[in-house]
This record gives structure tokens, C-alpha cells and sequence, in this order.
């Protein structure tokens, strides 16, 4: 049974005069710890359909239709698209968390690191007090912070954006959800440091055996971490299957010319499973 199933996915953003249709009957699933990325250029949709899964997107202006059908282990799947919001901030962050493109714009400047996470891990798990200090110390360490005691009282600002980026992996895979979406997790990082965090990205995906919903425009980084993968474009997905199948034998135009301009990125220089 697939983990997530997102059948005839819309949103529109309605206003007075007009409206868009960002996400137009998008459909696919992401089945239990596969990597299904979700690609296209600026403006394909992919975005808005990672926010909608969970309704993140404000509404107004946005109006979802469809159905995301989340699989439970104890009991029938939950539609999130219908449940009440109250249930919905509960399986954020505990079984569905983000991760988003600038670490700096998502971390809290006027909390210390160590509050914004044991604040993550006592609300979504049983620890409290010590012994959810000793988890976020835990996580931190696991994704590659030194010195992970003494940096629970640091600021953000106190971080460069690499190391910010660790923090927010943690802060997202600390209450061990079942599907982590990551929107460009490295667009605001410098290239050798996207490399480490790609790294990191699919090591925690090995060893949590976490579904991964990984949202990019980049196709090189696409093609060394995703299983499946997407393409999106004018807010439909017009084409979905194996990674190699559809890079190497692509059969709609639109991944035809997304591969004709294929970006020379820096990951050539060595897989992020290395």
C-alpha cells in the first residue's frame, strides 16, 4: 500500500479580477521508503502541490480540491485535504514534516536552537524536560553539528546556512515522521556545502527509512537520489516513472527539453550516496 496517495490534485488562487490555476488534477503516490521527486521550472506548480498536501497554503486565496489520502498502520487512510485542522497540526511535524529551501527565513532568530527543537520533540513524542534535551542533543549530533550540547544555546544567526540546514533535518526527522517533503533543500546553500547536505538527506532517508517527497529543478541531483520522478509543468505532471526510464527515455516534450538544457551543476564531482 502506498504511504501517500494524492488523487486529482487543484489549487487555484482566486482573486477579484482573476484566477490562476497553480495545481491542475495532479495525481501520483509515494509509496513507503522510496524517494518520488517532484521536478519542473519556476512557476510548474511543484511547490504549491507540496504545500497543499497539508493545506500549508493560505486559504483564501487558495481553493484545494482532490484528495490526500495518507495510509495509518492501526486504521483505514485519513483524507488531509478533509480532515479537522486541529488533527491535521498533529500529523505535521509527527508524521508528515518539511524541510524547506532557506534555513535562515524558517528557523525562529529570537529562540535559541535547543528551544526550537526540544519544542519540536515534546510536542510529537512522549519525552519531556531532560530527557527531550537529550534527544535534541541526540539529533543534532546525528546530523553532523559538533559540539552539539553547548550549540542548544545558540541563535540561528549564530550558524552559517549549511549548519542552519542541519538544524532544520533534525528538527524534521526528530519525532521519526513517516514522509519528509524537501523543497529545494539546497538552492540557498553554497556548492560544496549542498553536496554535504544531500549526503546527509540520504542517509537519514537509509536509515529512518523515511519516504522522501524531494521537490527540484535541478535534474542531476534528481537523477543520483530519487527513485521515481515527476515532471511538471503549467501545473500539470505530464510524465512519471523510474528516475532512468524517464531521464534516459523521456517521453513527453516537455522532459525532452528540461534534459536539452540540463544545468552543469557541481554534484559531478561526486554523488551525494558517497
Amino acid at each position: 500500500m502506498a504511504l501517500l496517495t494524492v488523487d486529482d490534485l487543484t489549487v487555484e488562487f482566486r482573486q477579484r479580477a482573476a484566477s490562476v490555476r497553480a495545481v491542475d488534477g495532479v495525481s501520483f503516490t509515494v509509496e513507503p521508503g522510496e524517494i518520488l521527486a517532484l521536478i519542473g521550472e519556476s512557476g510548474s506548480g511543484k511547490t504549491s502541490a507540496a504545500l497543499a498536501l497539508t493545506r500549508l497554503l493560505p486559504t483564501p486565496p487558495a481553493v484545494i480540491t482532490g484528495r490526500v489520502m495518507l495510509a495509518e498502520e492501526s486504521s483505514a487512510p485519513i483524507d488531509l485535504l478533509a480532515i479537522p485542522d486541529a488533527t491535521l497540526r498533529m500529523i505535521r511535524g509527527k508524521r508528515i514534516a518539511y524541510v524547506f529551501q532557506d534555513p535562515g527565513t524558517s528557523l525562529n532568530p529570537v529562540l535559541t536552537i535547543g528551544e526550537q527543537l526540544i519544542e519540536v520533540i515534546e510536542r510529537h513524542t512522549l519525552a519531556r524536560g531532560a530527557a527531550a534535551r537529550e534527544r535534541a542533543i541526540e539529533w543534532l549530533r546525528r546530523t553532523g553539528i559538533g559540539e552539539a550540547e553547548h550549540r542548544l544555546t545558540a541563535y540561528p544567526h549564530e550558524f552559517s546556512g549549511g549548519m542552519q540546514q542541519r538544524v532544520m533535518l533534525a528538527m524534521a526527522v526528530a519525532a521519526e515522521p513517516a514522509l519528509l517533503i524537501a523543497d529545494e533543500p539546497t538552492t540557498a546553500l553554497d556548492v560544496t556545502v549542498q553536496i554535504h547536505i544531500l549526503r546527509l538527506l540520504c542517509l537519514l532517508q537509509r536509515t529512518l527509512r523515511l519516504s522522501v517527497l524531494l521537490i527540484s529543478h535541478d535534474l542531476l541531483v534528481v537523477e543520483r537520489m530519487a527513485h521515481r520522478v515527476g515532471i511538471m509543468s503549467n501545473g500539470r505532471l505530464v510524465e512519471c516513472g523510474p528516475v532512468q526510464q524517464v531521464l534516459h527515455q523521456p517521453a513527453h516534450p516537455q522532459t525532452q527539453r528540461l534534459l536539452r538544457y540540463r544545468p552543469l551543476t557541481t554534484l559531478r564531482r561526486g554523488r551525494p550516496h558517497d
